[in-house]
């Protein structure tokens, strides 16, 4: 194989790989935590952590925030999709309930760095009792499943919404809406990926093919 063909095999590979690295990039943040936080019914204490997304499916994911070393997890929790308004922009990563009296404060809200896998962010799912408390605190309707889900079927599980009257409706997913094009339906879809994918794959086996001959 002369040096040429060599380095046009190389470059077709280092780009397939760097495309399904991009096609597959994680949502995953740093979570310092300076007091103990409740994160979907969940104490941590002080420590620094990572959160990372667990597609779950259509209407909801799971969480899991563990050391950063990822060898330890402390917590595995449900969420669902945070629209966008229109127009509404993020500027910071974490949002929280505040803290009641006796009570830490929760988490509400989690942004992932991560604008080329999702648009919006991640709400946090509360037992019912503490969406409750939460509801009335926050003034502000919260999102529960039932205190005896077990985690394993959070994914399945009915979600409710806990008003701050304490009131228990049920819970109906938001519209996602682009917050680059507000007005514009979101058409975006990952059929362009695969094309290019597919042509670079057609590209480097032919690359192969010249070099053997």
């Amino acid at each position: 194989m002369n040096s040429t063909m060599k380095a046009l095999v190389i470059g077709v590979f280092a780009l397939l790989v760097s495309i399904s690295m991009f096609a597959q990039t994680p949502e995953v943040s740093k979570l310092a935590v300076t007091e103990p936080l409740d994160v979907g019914g969940t104490i941590l204490e002080p420590g620094t952590y990572l959160i990372r997304v667990l597609p779950s499916n259509a209407d909801r994911d799971k969480v899991q925030i563990t050391s950063e070393d990822r060898k330890t997890i402390y917590v595995t929790a449900l969420t669902v999709p945070h629209a966008l308004a229109p127009r509404e922009e993020v500027n910071t990563t974490f949002v929280y309930y505040p803290a009641g009296e006796g009570m830490p404060r929760a988490l509400r809200t989690w942004f992932a760095k991560s604008p080329t896998v999702t648009e919006g962010g991640h709400d946090i799912v509360y037992p019912e009792a503490r969406a409750q408390q939460l509801a009335r605190m926050a003034a502000s309707r919260v999102i529960s499943y039932r205190a005896d889900t077990a985690v394993a079927d959070l994914d399945k599980t009915e979600l409710l919404v806990v008003t701050p009257e304490a009131k228990v409706e049920t819970y109906t997913p938001a519209p996602m809406m682009s917050q680059s094009s507000p007005e514009m339906p979101n058409t975006a879809s990952t059929t362009p990926l695969i094309a290019l994918l597919g042509l670079v794959s057609l590209g480097g086996a032919f690359a192969i093919r010249m070099a053997r001959l």
